[in-house]
């Protein structure tokens, strides 16, 4: 029998992941088209690839979101449409004429995440009609089918580990170009600093410094890159690639790391440190409950925020008089959100009204924060214009107090799907992302503490995604059904 040597793909090699990534900084800079159009073709390009295999469908889905999160579409139908659903809606319709007869495949631990989704869905849709009108119910309920479809199409194309470490190519790529391209832009080198996926985005906030990289805002690469980087460094330490990609990881990791310090945000870093603490707990212990790592997170930046820990924190890339305004207004707007709570346990105000109620709850605020914005800023008023800079306080005020049970529900599910897979998965990739994730995942949880990040990207649902895929992966049991092949042919693909 003749020993068949099997040739490695291009971007298995760290050297064709290295060209592909410098191949995309300098095409960022030196193309002849603004970098929202070159966005728009590589995604273009991906989905096409994804009318055969829909896992390109997938990967185009991730690269619109690490770019153009809010990206708006105009039909000719003349319906304007979100990018990230009209793809969604494109790759339902690819999905069904590619596997019309096929079942989809999510894997048995789906449904732990699925089911919370549904019913905060569900709590959202009743809230927002009883507290609002039709048309925002609507928006708001296509606005949380996508976080589902996000959930349930992400596994359903990942159907080995070949096709997870596709998907998990494409975000490493796209996010390590995005690190680079952030620290050209700080520094300015080769007038990176105007080439931004909003034109003229850094000037214009009048702190050259704080960077975007590929995203829409430096707030938005902020929300992403810990995540990635964390997920990068969970791969790295527990060997889940070849060495020489492992060495790939590590500097990428580290240049990730400096994009971070970079946005000046001082949550992202605040969420770096309570990941690599939740990294190292994982790796040392193997008892400890997904549960109580989601409530021992939850409870540290509570006492964080109560010491003034992350509002003290100065960050050199900003002024000291900004820093004081965002560190100020949040305690203003979370001490008007626990007041209309008070008023509103059951469904909330909706998600339309907080800005119009937040103004009428001046009198549960400290009034010397009151007098703080008067003296500050002749007039304007964080209440009215505002919204709550915190997650958690925004589910529980637009929805109401069953919707932060299922929400805290939901994390926790997402936080155990990650851990089991770790725990469970003999393949050091598998365990690398889902620990790897893990941490990130709590990065996700720290910005969320402080910005309204589900309404501002879908991160939260892509992760929620992955760690369906690593348990379906992770956890999938030795028995398969018999593949729908005559005799024959079963036989043939057995044996090859």
């Amino acid at each position: 029998m003749e020993a068949t040597v099997q040739r490695k793909d291009f971007l298995s090699q760290p050297q064709g992941i290295i060209l592909v990534i410098l191949a995309a900084v300098v095409i960022w800079r030196f193309a002849p088209m603004n970098p929202t159009t070159l966005v728009l073709i590589a995604v273009a390009i991906l989905f096409l690839f994804g009318l055969k295999r829909p896992l390109w469908a997938m990967a185009a889905l991730l690269v619109s979101q690490l770019t153009l999160t809010s990206y708006m579409v105009n039909t000719p139908f003349g319906i304007i449409i979100s990018l990230r659903l009209l793809l969604l809606i494109l790759m339902a319709l690819s999905m069904w004429f590619l596997h019309a007869q096929d079942k989809i495949e999510l894997g048995t631990k789906a449904k732990r995440i699925i089911i919370p989704v549904v019913i905060l869905i569900g709590l959202s849709l009743v809230s927002n009609l009883f507290n609002s009108d039709f048309d925002y119910a609507f928006k708001d309920f296509r606005n949380m089918m996508v976080g589902i479809l996000i959930i349930i199409f992400l596994p359903a194309v990942v159907r080995n580990m070949k096709d997870l470490k596709i998907l998990c190519g494409v975000v490493f790529i796209g996010m390590t170009a995005s690190a680079i391209i952030g620290v050209l832009q700080h520094y300015g080198f080769l007038g990176m600093d105007q080439n931004t996926l909003t034109y003229g985005f850094i000037d214009s906030w009048g702190e050259q410094s704080r960077v975007p990289g590929i995203a829409e805002t430096e707030l938005e690469l902020s929300f992403t890159l810990p995540v990635v980087a964390l997920t990068t460094l969970g791969i790295f330490i527990t060997k889940g690639v070849s060495n020489e990609n492992r060495r790939l990881l590590g500097i990428s990791a580290v240049i990730m790391t400096i994009a971070i310090y970079y946005t000046f945000t001082r949550s992202a870093l605040l969420g770096v440190i309570l990941g690599l603490m939740v990294l190292v707990l994982l790796l040392i212990t193997k008892k400890v409950r997904a549960e109580f790592i989601l409530v021992g997170a939850i409870l540290a930046l509570i006492l964080i925020e109560n010491f003034g820990i992350a509002g003290d924190t100065y960050m050199g890339g900003r002024s000291e008089a900004s820093q004081e305004e965002s560190s100020l207004s949040r305690p203003i707007l979370w001490q008007a959100s626990f007041g209309i709570i008070k008023d509103n346990p059951i469904l909330g105000i909706g998600g339309a009204q907080f800005s119009e109620i937040s103004a009428q709850y001046e009198s549960s605020v400290d009034p010397s924060l009151i007098q703080w914005e008067e003296d500050r800023y002749w007039g304007y008023r964080t209440l009215g214009n505002q919204k709550p800079h915190n997650d958690f306080l925004a589910i529980w005020v637009y929805y109401g107090t069953f919707a932060i049970i299922v929400f805290l529900w939901f994390l926790a599910a997402v936080l155990r799907n990650l851990v089991d897979s770790y725990r469970a998965s003999k393949k050091r990739f598998i365990k690398g992302l889902a620990i790897g994730l893990a941490a990130g995942f709590i990065t996700y949880l720290v910005n969320a503490f402080y910005h309204n990040c589900l309404t501002a990207m879908p991160l939260l649902w892509i992760i929620a995604g992955f760690s369906v895929a690593t348990a379906k992966l992770a956890l999938k049991t030795k028995e398969h059904k018999q593949p729908r092949y005559a005799p024959a042919e079963a036989l043939r693909k057995e044996n090859s």
